[in-house]
């Protein structure tokens, strides 16, 4: 029973590997002409589980297939984001979408373009797939003003007169985000875990945890740095592949007993990858200035690291308390092997993209 139960939580965390479940909302507002420009990006995700826009009946929802139902998912938009300009909607119809791609999934775009506009009668409700996915989540950046927020299903509405953020507030936010953006992200998860399995199952030592996943968690903070910084952004689908790859190699390595090479070099290699990949949401944010960005950055990178803590509390004992059942090993080995298959699924799905 407790072997079904884990098999079942395992592969029901890892069917949608890192899905982000946001959506984007740049502002650009200009004080002097009052000129106020948006672009809304949309992800289509929730949409494509919709199999009537699957034109060809294959399974996959191709760009011609998304701009053939444009209207219906237009429709739906339009129905749960709405602007008010003094209490007044703006029109937000009239416009063509265009879907492009980042890491596997597809958005949709509208950019829009209000004149005479003061930014602080601007006031925005969202509620998109919120009866579908209680965790999805709408991150605005206003670009001018260095400021950003986060609408998610507790509160579903901004006002723009809030727009002048404290660094205070940029911190709490950005940690908030990043223990979120760990949470979600299965892949980094799967990752943790075939990393402390080769501890239960070697040494089941509290300071051999430290140590690796110490390494871990110093790699990705660089790369993370890096990457949003600027420095070095890799192909996004690429980091992706390495990530899925590097969860098949560990647990590989688990699977033939070879335990003393998950150690803090290879988990501080794979680690480079994990930070590129951790990197996204401060890109597509669009922090401007360079201090906000650091302040992101470091709330961000606050955020993940808590985020792993809190599942290493918890995964590490789980382990060690597996280990008093009579057959912990054939577990062990059930659980790598699905590791092994759910990893190769992620890499074979997404060099393709690459």
């Amino acid at each position: 029973m407790l072997l079904r139960l884990l098999l079942f939580v395992l592969f029901t965390l890892t069917l949608e590997a890192h899905q982000l479940k946001e959506n984007y909302l740049k502002v650009d507002y200009n004080t002097s002409t009052k000129q106020l420009r948006m672009t809304l990006e949309v992800e289509t995700r929730v949409f494509e589980q919709n199999s009537s826009l699957d034109d060809s009946h294959n399974g996959i929802i191709s760009y011609k297939e998304l701009r053939h139902h444009k209207s219906s998912l237009l429709d739906y938009t339009f129905k749960h984001f709405t602007l008010l300009h003094k209490d007044k909607p703006l029109s937000l119809r009239g416009v063509t979408p265009t879907f492009h791609r980042y890491k596997t999934q597809t958005y949709m775009q509208l950019d829009y373009l209000f004149n005479d506009i003061d930014i602080r009668d601007l006031t925005l409700h969202y509620s998109m797939f919120f009866e579908k996915e209680s965790g999805d989540k709408l991150l605005i950046n206003i670009t001018n003003t260095n400021t950003q927020a986060i609408v998610d299903a507790n509160h579903r509405s901004y006002h723009f007169s809030q727009t002048f953020m404290s660094q205070g507030e940029r911190f709490r936010l950005f940690v908030v985000e990043g223990i979120k953006h760990i949470l979600d992200g299965t892949d980094h998860l799967l990752f943790l875990a075939m990393l402390i399995v080769a501890i239960v199952l070697t040494t089941a030592s509290l300071r051999s945890l430290v140590v690796i996943i110490t390494s871990f968690a110093l790699a990705h903070s660089m790369t993370l740095f890096i990457a949003g910084m600027g420095w070095y952004v890799p192909n996004p689908p690429l980091i992706e592949s390495g990530i899925a790859l590097s969860i098949f190699v560990v647990a590989l390595l688990n699977l033939f007993k070879k335990y003393n090479h998950v150690n803090y070099k290879i988990s501080f290699a794979f680690g480079l990858l994990h930070g590129f990949g951790f990197a996204n949401v401060l890109h597509i944010a669009g922090v401007d200035s360079t201090l906000s960005f650091l302040i992101a950055l470091f709330g961000f990178n606050i955020g993940v690291e808590l985020g792993q803590l809190s599942v290493i509390a918890l995964v590490f004992p789980l382990l060690l308390m597996l280990r008093r059942f009579a057959y912990y090993k054939v577990i062990f080995q059930l659980l790598i092997l699905a590791a092994l298959i759910i990893s190769g699924y992620w890499f074979a799905e997404r060099i393709v993209l690459v």
